[in-house]
């Protein structure tokens, strides 16, 4: 996985998209497991803080007009 600092949110997006399939296909070997969804742990943190920001400018941006 790429540094969360190099990361764009349609990059964590796919590549989430990418764990869930393979997760629910039963892809993912059991020694893999674990560290599949710590991953995918910290690509949602990372896409929630992404939107949380982008909200939260938008909303600054309305009110400033």
């Amino acid at each position: 996985m790429e540094t969360t600092e190099q990361l764009t949110y349609e990059a964590a997006m796919k590549r989430l998209e990418t764990l869930a399939r393979e997760m629910e296909a039963g892809e993912v070997p059991i020694d893999l497991l674990a560290a599949k969804l710590k991953e995918a742990q910290q690509l949602l943190a990372f896409c929630k803080d992404k939107l949380t920001r982008a909200e939260a400018e938008v909303q600054k941006l309305l009110e400033n007009q």
